[in-house]
C-alpha cells in the first residue's frame, strides 16, 4: 500500500509525534507499508526522520500561502500515485484538496486535534475544515469531543486516539541524575507538580502559577515544574519572585527527555482551554502518575474524576489548589490513582492497536475508492468508532 502523509513542519508538537508514531507502526509490519512524507516548512526538531525506512521530502512553501504548492503536489500526486493520501495539517488539507481534485484517491483529513466551545467560522481552523470537507473522505479526530466540536458530517468522520509507543518509558536516565540536574539536589521527600506544555494562550499557566505562588511560601516540600517554550514563557516567567524561582518554581524551557523528567513527578498538570486528546496526560498516565487537569474538550475522555486523577473547572484557581492539596497530603491517594491511570493508558493507547485501526481505515477506503457504489451516506466506517 503506498501511502502519501503531509503536513505543515515536524516541531517538536503533539500532532507531529503522533503522525511519526503512526509512520513507525505501519513500518513495522513489514514492506506492506510505502510511506512517502512531505513537509511544507523546513523545520525538523524529530531529527531521527532520517532514519526511517520511508521517503521523506520537504516542499519548502515560499510564503504563508503558497498557490505554486498545489502544483507540485498535483505532480508529486501523478508520479507516486498513492493507494491513500493522509493531511495531518489545515493548510495541507487545503493544498491537497485542490491538487487531488480530479483523482479517486481517498483523502483522509486528520487534522481535528481540539475541541474548542462555540467554534464557527471566524476561526481559521473551523474554516478550513469545513472548506475541505467536501474533498476528504473521511475526517479523523483523536477526540470524540473533536467531531462534536467541529460538527463534522458523522458519516465522514472517526475518532482514533493517540496512540503512544510504551518503549519510550524504557531504559531511562537515572532520577538521581534528574533530580540533581534539574531540583539541584535529591529530592527528599519534595513533592514535585509538574506541567508538560507550550506557553501559549491555549494554555492556562498563568493560573497554575498564580496557584504555586500562594501555596509555596508555606509548603517548603512542594515544586512546581513548568516544562515547555513558547511566547508567554518570558512574561510568565517574570511574574514569579527570585525566593522561589529555580527553588520551588523552576522554569525548564523545552525538553527532549520529557519521559526520564516525569519519573521524578509526583502530579501531572494540563491547565488548558478545549483539548482534543492530551499527549501530556498520556504520558503522565503512562508513568504511572495522578492528573489534574482542565474540564472541557476530550479530556474527561483520559481522565476519570476521582478514579485516575480531577477535573477541575477552566480558570478555577480554588479547585486547582484544592486538588493539588489533596493529593499532596495523602501519598496513598496519589499511588492509588497513579496505577489506576497507568493501566488506563496502557489499555487504551497502544500505537499497535492505533496502527491497527489506521490500517482498517485505509483498506475500508481503498475498497471504496475502486468500487464508487459504495461511497455514500450509508457507508459505514471501521466498526467501534464513529
Amino acid at each position: 500500500m503506498k501511502i502519501l502523509m503531509v503536513n505543515d513542519s515536524l516541531i517538536r508538537g503533539g500532532k507531529e509525534r503522533r503522525m511519526l508514531e503512526i509512520i513507525k507502526g505501519l513500518k513495522s509490519r513489514g514492506d506492506h507499508f510505502d510511506i512517502y512524507l512531505i513537509v511544507l516548512i523546513d523545520i525538523v526538531e524529530y531529527e531521527y526522520v532520517y532514519d526511517l525506512p520511508i521517503k521523506f521530502e520537504v516542499l519548502q512553501r515560499k510564503y504563508k500561502r503558497d498557490p505554486s504548492l498545489v502544483f507540485k503536489l498535483k505532480k508529486i500526486i501523478s508520479a507516486y500515485q498513492p493507494d491513500i493520501i493522509h493531511s495531518w495539517s489545515t493548510m495541507a488539507s487545503v493544498y491537497l484538496s485542490a491538487a487531488n481534485l480530479f483523482t479517486k484517491i481517498p483523502l483522509v483529513n486528520a487534522v481535528l486535534a481540539d475541541a474548542y466551545a462555540n467554534l464557527n467560522l471566524s476561526d481559521k481552523n473551523y474554516l478550513m475544515v469545513k472548506l475541505t470537507t467536501p474533498f476528504s473522505a473521511v475526517l479523523v479526530s483523536n477526540s470524540e469531543a473533536g467531531i462534536r466540536a467541529y460538527h463534522t458530517p458523522l458519516h465522514k468522520s472517526i475518532c482514533i486516539y493517540n496512540g503512544v509507543n510504551f518503549n519510550r518509558f524504557e531504559n531511562l536516565r537515572p532520577p538521581a541524575e534528574i533530580e540533581n540536574e534539574i531540583l539541584g539536589g535529591p529530592k527528599n521527600g519534595r513533592v514535585v507538580v509538574a506541567m508538560v506544555a507550550g506557553f501559549d494562550k491555549r494554555k492556562d499557566f498563568e493560573s497554575l502559577i498564580n496557584v504555586a505562588l500562594k501555596m509555596c511560601p508555606s509548603r517548603k516540600d512542594l515544586v512546581f515544574l513548568l516544562i515547555g517554550n513558547g511566547p508567554l514563557l518570558e512574561t510568565l516567567k517574570a511574574k514569579v519572585p527570585s525566593e522561589l524561582l529555580d527553588r520551588q518554581i523552576i522554569f525548564t524551557g523545552k525538553r527532549s527527555d520529557i519521559e526520564s523528567i516525569l519519573q521524578i513527578i509526583d502530579i501531572g498538570m494540563l491547565i488548558t482551554f478545549y483539548e482534543g486528546i492530551s499527549n501530556a496526560i498520556i504520558e503522565y498516565m503512562a508513568m504511572g502518575k495522578p492528573v489534574i487537569a482542565s474540564r472541557g474538550g476530550g479530556t474527561g475522555e483520559l481522565v476519570s474524576n476521582n478514579i485516575n486523577g480531577y477535573l477541575v473547572d477552566q480558570k478555577s484557581e480554588v479547585q486547582i489548589e484544592e486538588k493539588i492539596e489533596l493529593l499532596l497530603n495523602n501519598e496513598g491517594m496519589r499511588t492509588s490513582m497513579g496505577r489506576q491511570a497507568y493501566s488506563w493508558v496502557r489499555k487504551k493507547f497502544d500505537i499497535e492497536e492505533k496502527t491497527d485501526e489506521y490500517i482498517d481505515l485505509y483498506n475500508k477506503l481503498i475498497g471504496a475508492s475502486h468500487n464508487p457504489s459504495t461511497q455514500n451516506k450509508n457507508q459505514s466506517l471501521p466498526e467501534g468508532r464513529s
